[in-house]
């Protein structure tokens, strides 16, 4: 007898009988007729080759070789119920594991709050964030070492979908005891002569903000340079000067310095980047809802002119 001869209604009813003990139970625990219990455990022990039961004073008792199958069964059926339990965790979202990869601009801050949220929605599930640039993201997700990525910049790959979240207006920061802290909304004019804190010339935004001042014929002292958001927030915080950064690291650095709306206005992007070749897990598209989500809500939450209170 080979795995291939086995039939499995005959392994349950086997299972079923030696369990409840009497065919009736077994039946009933199997939702079939005592008839065709009896029919599955003759087929069975065709199969087999070998007495299961024996009737003694009016029951089947199992044989000692049943009880050695038993033990058999009885393993491989822990098996069935692990794999059907695990089955039932995804489906409800409950287990796997989701890779992640972002540009600081949104990994540094907005994605730990939303991987947050979501492992307390989803446990069981394992989360793994990296932060790196861009380009090194848009690789990952080609390459199948992670799931989805979010970057700040489009970078064009024939093996990534890019989609794009945000497009939203860059925002002007000052340290909070600054002059310029009192205006609601702060013009290229207004920041000639300032210290101006700035990213490196390879990058686009450096690009972007710097053909603005040309084109509003505005000098500023180009004091340092950074390449991460967040450092730019903390040389303004410290008072090295003023700077121009994306809408969500600005979001997240309200406490820390004065966030105001810049003109004229200066566009910055983010995109969602998945691999163009096979659709995502479940498990992945119901977290890149939830980015969406989230990022919108920043956003918006942040575009209108911030208060200033001026002393009377």
């Amino acid at each position: 007898m080979t795995s291939a001869d086995l039939n499995i209604r005959q392994v349950e009813a086997f299972r079923a009988l030696i369990q409840r003990h009497t065919v009736t139970r077994a039946a009933q625990s199997l939702h079939i007729s005592q008839p065709a219990v009896s029919r599955l455990i003759a087929d069975f022990e065709d199969s087999v080759g070998f007495t299961l039961f024996e009737r003694q004073q009016g029951r089947l008792v199992p044989t000692a070789e049943a009880r050695v199958l038993y033990e058999e069964v009885e393993r491989a059926f822990v098996g069935l119920d692990r794999i059907g339990h695990a089955a039932q965790q995804i489906r409800a979202m409950r287990r796997g594991s989701l890779r992640v990869a972002g540009s600081p601009a949104i990994a540094l801050e907005l994605l730990p709050a939303v991987v947050a949220q979501f492992v307390q929605a989803h446990p069981g599930i394992d989360v793994t964030l990296l932060t790196h640039s861009a380009s090194t993201v848009v690789d990952m997700v080609a390459s199948g070492r992670c799931d989805v990525g979010f970057i700040a910049e489009a970078i064009p790959h024939p093996s990534v979908r890019p989609e794009r979240l945000t497009d939203a207006s860059m925002r002007c920061i000052l340290p909070l005891t600054h002059r310029l802290a009192r205006k609601r909304v702060l013009k290229a004019a207004d920041l000639e002569g300032e210290s101006f804190i700035s990213f490196p010339r390879s990058f686009d935004a450096r690009t972007a903000i710097d053909r603005v001042f040309v084109e509003q014929n505005v000098q500023r002292q180009m004091s340092v340079e950074a390449q991460l958001s967040q450092t730019i927030v903390a040389l303004v915080a410290n008072g090295a000067g003023v700077a121009l950064i994306d809408p969500v690291t600005a979001a997240y650095a309200k406490n820390r310095v004065a966030v105001r709306p810049f003109q004229p206005e200066i566009r910055d992007q983010l995109y969602l980047v998945r691999a163009s070749t096979q659709p995502l897990p479940g498990i992945a598209e119901l977290f890149c809802a939830r980015a969406r989500e989230s990022l919108m809500r920043l956003v918006c939450a942040h575009q209108s002119p911030s208060p200033v209170t001026t002393k009377n």
